[in-house]
């Protein structure tokens, strides 16, 4: 979607946000409405990347969109979100707001919800979450991709391929699991393309973007691991350091 049509994408995220964010205060929403304020802060914050070439209302958005999910969380019962659709786990991360990404963490169900959510998809999240956020023990976390790899049953994931790289600290093949990674996630969304036409959002925002990339290299990055500049679909940009130290109730005021 060309640049000229960002700005009704970011008002219009940013309006359903508003319009939720009374029912968040007062603690009357469910998961779908958290997750929803959350899905908008985030199209919010990757348009104005897009738009004005800067970080900061990038970082902005992903960060009160992490710090909602932990303000939320620690209200409802701990079965109520999926791991695997915790999404704003990674907001947090890709903010580079790891204090709100443990919150999240603390208060989030760890344990897989088999039937609801694919195994792999549930420990991938959790390896991010016990490497990237935790720091665990190496033994914990080869425990954990060791068990990734059984659920997997020989289908290819190559998810678990960044993820074995980064836990082994090799740089090298971080860096080629991840770009091939990235690849293949875009010529899987121009093949669904084909059939099943996205959100006009989605084109102007995700469609060149990926969060999961993001917090990969982030990830990398505070390993001491060196990436590269660049990633597919992940500008430098974006892996900036925000200026505005989270607040924990960032979130309450969205401009």
């Amino acid at each position: 979607m060309a640049s000229r049509f960002l700005p009704a994408v970011i008002e219009n995220a940013l309006h359903q946000s508003r319009a939720l964010l009374p029912v968040l205060v007062r603690g009357a929403g469910g998961a779908r409405h958290v997750l929803t304020f959350c899905d908008n802060l985030r199209i919010a914050g990757i348009g104005a990347l897009f738009l004005t070439g800067t970080s900061e209302p990038f970082l902005l958005r992903l960060q009160q969109s992490g710090r909602a999910f932990a303000h939320y969380l620690r209200g409802a019962a701990n079965d109520d979100v999926r791991l695997s659709r915790s999404r704003p786990l990674l907001d947090a991360i890709g903010a580079g707001d790891f204090d709100g990404a443990a919150l999240i963490a603390r208060h989030a169900r760890r344990a897989w919800a088999q039937g609801e959510e694919y195994e792999e998809d549930f420990l991938f999240i959790e390896f991010l979450i016990q490497h990237g956020v935790l720091e665990a023990p190496v033994s914990a976390c080869e425990d954990l991709l060791t068990r990734y790899e059984r659920a997997l049953r020989g289908a290819e994931d190559l998810r678990f391929d960044v993820c074995r790289a980064l836990l082994a600290a090799d740089a090298e093949s971080f860096n080629e699991a991840l770009a091939l990674y990235l690849s293949d996630r875009k010529e899987r969304l121009e093949a669904q393309a084909e059939t099943s036409p996205f959100p006009e959002e989605f084109l102007a925002t995700e469609w060149s973007f990926s969060l999961e990339g993001l917090v990969l290299a982030r990830l990398a990055e505070r390993r001491g691991l060196e990436t590269e500049e660049d990633y597919l679909h992940v500008p430098s940009l974006a892996r900036a350091r925000s200026r505005t130290p989270p607040g924990e109730d960032s979130w309450r005021v969205l401009g």
